[in-house]
C-alpha cells in the first residue's frame, strides 16, 4: 500500500512546472541623460529623434512588441537593452520563451523625442499546476492594398504594412475587408487547436481608368463631375467604376459633355467633338494705317484670325487721320474677307516768320523751305519747329497745328548765346573785350566767336580767352584767383563737372599754420577722454580746408553714383568708406589738375578749434552746440543741408555734428613730445574719424574728441578736403 501511494504521489508532483514571471519593478525618465541627442541616438522614418528605453535586467532572450508605432531597433548593453521607440508611443509586450509575457505593459509618462527613460525588469518564482491547455491563438489577415481596412467580429484592427494580427480565442470569427476604391471581402473564419491561422485577403478593384480626347483641337479643359481635372489629351486612372458626367471647354467652341461608364479594372476612352463658336475673318486696309477691333489694335495694314460669333466696332486709325469706322456681325463657321475704308486727311496751316528772315524750317527733322512761308496742308498734331542761320543760334519750340486753322510763329533768332561770368568771390570787376560788364557774377549774352574776358580784384587780375558757340561750351565760366586759376582740367570733364567742382574747389577756405595745444585741453573739461591725452604741442603749415563737407553732387559728379542712405544734393555724403574716400580724392585729383587728400587728424583739429583765430571753444566755433551742429538732440534723426548751422572762427561749417569725417590717419595713442605737421600713427588697422554726426550726443561733437574704426561704411560718416 506504501508503494502505491507514493507512486501517485510522483505522478502528481510530475503535473507540476515552474516557471518565472515578468514584472517592471520600476519606470523613470532620466532627466540628464543625452544618449538620444548623441552620436548613439536614431531618427524615426519621419526624421524625428527616437526615444530610448533603457531596459535594466540581466536576463537575454526577450522579445519586444510595440504598439502600432513601431520600433526603430534595439541594442544589447551590458546589465541592460536599449529599445529606439517613436516619440508618442504607449505601450509594450515582452516576451521570454522561459521567463512567460509581459502583455501591454503601458508607459506611466508621456515618451517625448528624444528623451531617455528607464525600465527595471524583475522575474518573481511562482509554482503552478497544469491542469488544460490555453484555447486562443492568433488569426493573421495580409491585405492588398496594403492601406485596406480590417474588421473582425465587427472590431476594426489596426495592422502595420497590410498585415492585422489578433490573438482570439478558439472558434469561428467574421472578418471583413475595405477600401473605398475596391470591392469590400468578408467571410468566416475558424481558429482552433491546430494553431494559428492566416488568411490573404486580395481585393478586387472598383475602379477604372478614363482616357479623353478633343477634336479639332486639344488643350481644352477637362471636368469630371464638375471638378476640373485637367486638359486634353487627358488621362485619369483610379477613377471610381459607375456612371461619370465628362465635360471639355474650350475658348471659342461650344462646351461639349458626355456620360460615361467606367467599369472595374477597365480603361474607358472618350472623345468629345467641339462645335465651333466663331468666324475666320480677314480684314484689309492701307499698310500704313492700324486696324482696331472693339477698340483693341489687332495689326496694321491687314489681320486675319478668329473672332467669336456676335456684332464688332472695326477702325482704321492713322496719326493725323479721321478715323474710319464699320459695325459687323461676324456667325459661327464662317470665313470671309473684308476690305476696309482708309482714314480721311485733317489738315491745318502754318504761318511762319523770323528775324532775320530766310532760316531753314524743318518740322519733325523734314525741310519746309525756308521764312517768311505760309505751310498749306499740314497734318493736324504736334510738332518740333526748328529753325536754322548760319552765324544764328538755332531755334526750335513745340508747335500744335490745328484743323481748319492757320497758325501764326514769328521767331526772333539769337545771334549769340546767354552766360554766367563769376570770380570765387562776389563783387570782382568783370571785363569782355576790354569793356566792364559788371562785378561778379554776371549773367549776359555775349555773341558767337572769340571774346577776352578778365577779372579785377584790387591790385590782383585774370584773364582768359573764352569761345562762344552755338552748341556745347560751359553755361557758367568761372575766372580764378588762387586755387582756381591753378585747375588744369582734364580732356574728358563735362560742363557740368565744371560747374560742380569750381564750385568745390572755389570754396576752398585758406587755413594759416601754426601752433597750438591738441588733445582734452582744460575747455573740453570732464568729458574728456582718456585717448585725447596727454596734451601736446602740435606746429602746423598753411594748408586750404573745404569749407563744407563733401556734398553728395559733387561726390555723384566724381564718382557717378551716390551711395547715401539720405538723399539730396547738398546734403553730406555718407555711407563711404576710408577707401572709397581715396577712389574719389584719385579721381578729383586727375580731373582737376590739383592735390586733395584728407586732413591728418591734426589738421582737422586745429581747423575745427579755428586756427589761429580761435576763440577756445568746446565745439567748432561756439560752446553751445545747438548754434553750430547738427547732434542727436536736434537733427530729427537725419542729416542736414551743409552750412545751415553758423560757421567757426576760420567760415568752416558742420567742424561739429551733422556728419562725422575721415581723417588721412592711423589710430595711435598721443605722446606729450612737440610734433611738427604729423602724420598719425606708423602702424595700426583702424583709421580715425572726427567731429560727431546727427545720430551721437554732444560730448561727441567736441573739438578734440576721437573716434576710429577700420574704415567701413557708415550713414554717419562722410569726408572734408584739404588742399
Amino acid at each position: 500500500m506504501m508503494k502505491i501511494l507514493l507512486f501517485v504521489l510522483f505522478l502528481l508532483s510530475s503535473d507540476w512546472v515552474e516557471a518565472q514571471q515578468l514584472s517592471v519593478q520600476s519606470f523613470q525618465k532620466l532627466e540628464n541623460d543625452l544618449s538620444a541627442r548623441g552620436s548613439e541616438g536614431r531618427t524615426d522614418q519621419n526624421g524625428d529623434r527616437c526615444a530610448i528605453i533603457k531596459v535594466v535586467t540581466n536576463e537575454k532572450g526577450f522579445v519586444f512588441e510595440p504598439d502600432a508605432l513601431g520600433l526603430v531597433g534595439s541594442v544589447q548593453k551590458t546589465g541592460e537593452i536599449w529599445l529606439y521607440v517613436p516619440y508618442g508611443a504607449k505601450r509594450l509586450t515582452i516576451k521570454h520563451d522561459r521567463l512567460g509575457v509581459l502583455r501591454n505593459y503601458t508607459y506611466p509618462e508621456r515618451i517625448e523625442k528624444a528623451g531617455v527613460y528607464e525600465l527595471v525588469l524583475t522575474t518573481g518564482r511562482v509554482e503552478t499546476v497544469v491542469h488544460e491547455t490555453v484555447g486562443m491563438d492568433y488569426l493573421v489577415i495580409r491585405t492588398d492594398p496594403a492601406e485596406a481596412q480590417v474588421y473582425i467580429d465587427e472590431v476594426y484592427e489596426s495592422g502595420t504594412g497590410g498585415v492585422v494580427q489578433k490573438f482570439v480565442p478558439w472558434g469561428k470569427h467574421i472578418y471583413r475587408v475595405e477600401h473605398p476604391l475596391y470591392h469590400t471581402e468578408a467571410g468566416q473564419v475558424e481558429v482552433g487547436s491546430s494553431g494559428k491561422k492566416e488568411l490573404a485577403i486580395k481585393l478586387r478593384p472598383a475602379f477604372g481608368s478614363i482616357e479623353i480626347s478633343s477634336l479639332p483641337e486639344s488643350g481644352a479643359e477637362v471636368y469630371i463631375d464638375g471638378e476640373r481635372v485637367g486638359v486634353t489629351p487627358y488621362r485619369g486612372d483610379r477613377l471610381k467604376s459607375g456612371e461619370h458626367r465628362i465635360r471639355v471647354l474650350q475658348p471659342m467652341y461650344q462646351p461639349s459633355e458626355e456620360v460615361v461608364r467606367v467599369r472595374d479594372n477597365e480603361t474607358s476612352v472618350v472623345s468629345l467633338e467641339l462645335q465651333p463658336n466663331f468666324g475666320v475673318m480677314t480684314f484689309t486696309s492701307d499698310p500704313s494705317c492700324e486696324i482696331w477691333v472693339n477698340n483693341e489694335l489687332k495689326g496694321q495694314g491687314s489681320w486675319s484670325g478668329r473672332l467669336n460669333a456676335g456684332s464688332y466696332l472695326l477702325e482704321v486709325r492713322r496719326e493725323h487721320h479721321r478715323s474710319f469706322r464699320q459695325t459687323l456681325t461676324v456667325e459661327a463657321g464662317e470665313n470671309r474677307t473684308v476690305a476696309l475704308g482708309n482714314p480721311v486727311p485733317i489738315y491745318g496751316m502754318l504761318n511762319i516768320t523770323s528775324t532775320p528772315g530766310d532760316a531753314l524750317i524743318r518740322l519733325n527733322g523734314q525741310e519746309y523751305g525756308r521764312t517768311p512761308a505760309l505751310l498749306k496742308d499740314i497734318f493736324i498734331g504736334t510738332y518740333t519747329l526748328e529753325l536754322s542761320k548760319e552765324g544764328y543760334a538755332r531755334e526750335g519750340r513745340e508747335i500744335t497745328i490745328e484743323e481748319g486753322k492757320v497758325l501764326p510763329v514769328n521767331i526772333e533768332m539769337c545771334s549769340g548765346r546767354e552766360l554766367t561770368l563769376q570770380t570765387d568771390r562776389e563783387g570782382d570787376i568783370l571785363y569782355v573785350d576790354g569793356k566792364r560788364v559788371g562785378v561778379s557774377p554776371q549773367k549776359l549774352e555775349l555773341s558767337y566767336g572769340i571774346h577776352t574776358i578778365r577779372a579785377e580784384r584790387g591790385e590782383q587780375h585774370t584773364e582768359k580767352e573764352l569761345e562762344v558757340t552755338e552748341t556745347g561750351g560751359e553755361r557758367v565760366v568761372t575766372l580764378g584767383f588762387g586755387l582756381l586759376s591753378g585747375i588744369r582740367w582734364s580732356s574728358s570733364v563735362t560742363p557740368k563737372q565744371k560747374e560742380i567742382l569750381s564750385r568745390l574747389v572755389g570754396n576752398m577756405v585758406q587755413v594759416e599754420g601754426g601752433r597750438f595745444q591738441m588733445g582734452g585741453t582744460p575747455e573740453q573739461g570732464s568729458d574728456a577722454f582718456d585717448k585725447e591725452k596727454p596734451v601736446h604741442e602740435v606746429t602746423l603749415s598753411d594748408y586750404y580746408m573745404g569749407k563744407y563737407e563733401v556734398r553728395q553732387s559733387e561726390w555723384e559728379a566724381v564718382m557717378g553714383n551716390n551711395p547715401s542712405y539720405f538723399k539730396g544734393d547738398d546734403l553730406p555724403i555718407e555711407q563711404v568708406s576710408w577707401e572709397d574716400c581715396h577712389e574719389f580724392i584719385g579721381r578729383l585729383n586727375a580731373l582737376t589738375g590739383l592735390s586733395f587728400k584728407l586732413p591728418t587728424e591734426a589738421q582737422w583739429e586745429y581747423a575745427a578749434r579755428g586756427g589761429s583765430l580761435s576763440k577756445g571753444y568746446k565745439f567748432s566755433g561756439s560752446n553751445d552746440l545747438e548754434e553750430v551742429g547738427w547732434y542727436g538732440s536736434n537733427s530729427g534723426n537725419y542729416t542736414h543741408r551743409v552750412g545751415e548751422k553758423q560757421p567757426n572762427e576760420l567760415g568752416l561749417y558742420d567742424m561739429s555734428g551733422n556728419v562725422w569725417e575721415w581723417c588721412e590717419d592711423k589710430y595711435g595713442e598721443y605722446n606729450i613730445t612737440s610734433q611738427s605737421d604729423p602724420l598719425g600713427a606708423a602702424k595700426g588697422s583702424q583709421w580715425v574719424y572726427r567731429g560727431g554726426c546727427w545720430c551721437f550726443e554732444a560730448s561727441y561733437c567736441r573739438v578734440s574728441f576721437r573716434a576710429h574704426d577700420p574704415g567701413n561704411r557708415y550713414y554717419s560718416v562722410g569726408l572734408r578736403l584739404v588742399l
